[in-house]
């Protein structure tokens, strides 16, 4: 610490010494605004020590819009004599940065006469970046709360409508093979009624994966030989405008991924990109990897593992913090007029969440936008992406098949369904109604239950029970969203097909030859 007086009284030193071995920074100035006395924390923020500090202005000390703000408490101070306080970032002319509160004033001699100011100023940098901290993992866990509630609901509400579109659908297949022959208008009709129906499957469909409740089938996959394979749709789809770069990184390895799912998001992404650059631009696809090491914090951090990521960056408009803070909503869009259903993003946030991964967006006005899947890497050996083609299945002959179902209308239609195709159908409403007939003498080629049974047991568990009483049944499931993931490890050890509500008549057929052979048993 240094003085600009050259002897001071013994309690002078006393209060000196105290001054001195204070970690908050104090400083006293004289009317010009020079220095007089400052001790050692004033000075670490400086760089310097005490003694270069003395006789120097604020203006020789820190950046000029730190001094001038300085410069003007003191001026405040000086004019009225009143205490004078500062909150805020200061920076000093060597680049120390640190949030400060100061409090002090005016200070005068025995006669009353102002003399200069004094301050104290106490740094709670690291205070106020742990109350950021903890603010935004309140922010992050609020949203994942709401989310995740937002999310139960909608999966309800797609389940029902699910319901709805299963008995609308099988009957219009029916009511279509029981129309005389040249009815054309009718059949037309309902070929534009079933493409409706269609529209609303895939609506359903974006609901269920936001909620994540989606059907998925992940297997092994390289991820950049998908990514390719989608950039070659992307160019199809986005058009002449669109620029598409890639570089792929062979560290984004071998992801678990349901290969349609991930298609149906990046393009999802795209799409967005293209009408955030009305006049075109440049959408950049890139490969590489993550290694997280630290536990999540909140539902959407990712748990610690290894990962693909695959960044889609645009050139567009980018998106004002307001709609940022919104974008994996549901039904929340920007586009106007219509233009949008708000729930492509929103199925891209719940599919990298049910597939084990996340996504995340970075994006300011007129910088682009950059959206982030992150996929969780697997040691296994891939599998092949290639489509899979359809093929024509013949009918099973005569089976016998239990259908258990809660819902009256669905049961009725998939009774009508498999009754049309030449089966024999057996029905139950509940687990404990169908229990009986397992257990019973009645001869069951198969059984489809529904996953979602209304009361007591479901048909997982159902499932187990018909096979503890007849090993070896051949078992479809039903539903109109995915099991819980607790639940998923179950579904595959039973393996058996799962039917995703609403269905065709011939994808029903389908999965009745996947568990039966073509001959039934003597």
């Amino acid at each position: 610490m240094h003085l600009a007086m050259d002897s001071i009284p013994n309690s002078a030193n006393i209060l000196l010494a105290v001054i001195e071995a204070t970690p908050d920074a104090i400083f006293v100035k004289d009317l010009n605004g020079r220095y007089v006395i400052v001790n050692q924390a004033a000075a670490r923020f400086v760089g310097g020590r005490p003694a270069d500090m003395i006789g120097k202005t604020d203006l020789e000390l820190y950046p000029e819009e730190t001094a001038r703000r300085f410069m003007a408490d003191d001026k405040a101070a000086l004019a009225s004599g009143a205490a004078m306080s500062f909150e805020g970032v200061a920076t000093s002319s060597v680049g120390t940065q640190a949030y400060l509160v100061t409090k002090g004033g005016a200070y005068r001699d025995a006669n009353g006469t102002i003399l200069g100011v004094y301050g104290i100023s106490h740094d709670i940098t690291e205070l106020r970046q742990a109350q950021e901290s903890l603010e935004q993992t309140r922010a992050a866990l609020f949203r994942s709360q709401k989310m995740e509630a937002v999310g139960q609901l909608t999966g309800g509400i797609a389940h029902d409508f699910n319901n709805i579109l299963m008995v609308i659908l099988g009957n219009l297949e029916l009511m279509k093979q029981r129309l005389p022959m040249g009815d054309g208008q009718t059949v037309e009709l309902i070929d534009e009624t079933l493409r409706a129906i269609r529209h609303g499957q895939d609506l359903t469909g974006d609901l269920l994966a936001f909620s994540r409740r989606r059907q998925l089938s992940p297997e092994p996959v390289g991820v950049n030989t998908l990514v390719e394979n989608i950039v070659r749709l992307l160019v199809r789809t986005l058009g002449a405008n669109v620029h598409i770069t890639t570089a792929t990184s062979p560290e984004a390895g071998v992801a678990m991924v349901d290969p349609a799912a991930l298609e149906a998001a990046m393009l999802n992404i795209a799409l967005n990109a293209r009408d955030a650059m009305p006049e075109g631009g440049t959408l950049s696809i890139r490969t590489s990897k993550a290694e997280i090491t630290r536990a999540p914090k909140t539902e959407d951090d990712l748990a610690i593992g290894q990962y693909a990521m695959v960044a889609i960056e645009d050139t567009g408009s980018g998106m004002p913090p307001e709609v940022l803070a919104r974008a994996f909503e549901p039904f929340f869009t920007t586009k106007a007029g219509g233009g949008g259903s708000g729930l492509g993003l929103s199925m891209v946030y719940g599919f990298a969440r049910q597939t084990g991964g996340t996504v995340q967006i970075a994006s300011e006005p007129g910088r682009g936008t950059t959206v982030t899947i992150y996929l969780p890497l697997t040691s296994s050996e891939p599998r092949s992406i290639a489509a899979a083609t359809a093929r024509e299945v013949a009918p099973l002959v005569s089976r016998t098949i239990l259908v258990v179902e809660d819902e009256p209308a669905v049961r009725t239609t998939v009774r009508r369904q498999l009754e049309v195709l030449g089966y024999t159908v057996l029905v139950a409403d509940t687990a404990a109604t169908a229990l009986p007939i397992l257990q019973g003498e009645e001869h069951i080629d198969v059984m489809l239950t529904d996953v979602v049974l209304g009361a007591g047991m479901n048909g997982i568990d159902l499932a187990d029970a018909a096979r503890a009483s007849r090993p070896g049944l051949p078992l479809i499931l039903m539903s109109g969203f995915s099991a819980v993931p607790e639940a998923q490890a179950r579904v595959r050890a039973l393996a058996a097909p799962m039917l995703s509500k609403p269905w065709t008549l011939s994808q029903l057929e389908t999965a009745l030859h996947t568990v039966c052979p073509d001959e039934p048993p003597a």
